[in-house]
């Protein structure tokens, strides 16, 4: 009788693995699989009169693969566009570009004079201090969810602007 039991949680062990090993041959885990995060995730209430805002924050890429952020949403705005600022012949230009990319192992940080969000349509005022539901999404399918913190204009020029330990250039 033991040797009957033996045998039957040896075969039904056996099967368990063999299906679990058959199940998961359809596809692999790639190591490399880029590994990302958000950090101060902002966007400025829009001033009166306005129908756009813009919004500020930076992906680091801590995985061993580009990242191509190709889009962005926020809770309660109609419409977010991925933009930057380029000099072109002596000015500074303002182009809606279709994807940023993220390298492995680097940052990308959305700022003043460099790529940002564009932020259009609130369905209702946005008001500092709320944070709002920050969804990247990625090339290859990946999102990212993070919230973004409401600020004033004052706080956003004031976090923007550089400290005393950072270097700038004149």
């Amino acid at each position: 009788m033991m040797k009957q039991c033996f045998f039957m949680a040896s075969a039904l062990m056996i099967n368990v693995f063999s299906s679990s090993v058959a199940a998961h041959a359809g596809h692999s885990h790639d190591i490399d699989d880029a590994k990302l995060a958000v950090s101060n995730a902002q966007i400025r209430e829009f001033l009166p009169a306005s129908k756009a805002s813009v919004g500020y924050l930076t992906i680091s890429n801590h995985g061993g693969t580009a990242a191509n952020l190709t889009k962005a949403t926020i809770d309660g705005l109609g419409r977010v566009e991925i933009h930057e600022h380029k000099h072109v012949n002596g000015m500074m230009k303002m182009q809606k570009v279709d994807a940023v990319t993220i390298k492995a192992h680097e940052s990308v940080s959305f700022q003043p004079g460099g790529y940002h969000l564009m932020v259009f349509d609130p369905q209702e005022p946005l008001k500092v201090g709320q944070e709002r539901k920050l969804t990247l999404y990625f090339s290859d399918g990946n999102r990212l969810f993070t919230n973004a913190e409401v600020v004033s204009l004052e706080a956003q020029a004031a976090h923007s602007k550089p400290s005393k330990k950072q270097h700038a250039h004149h």
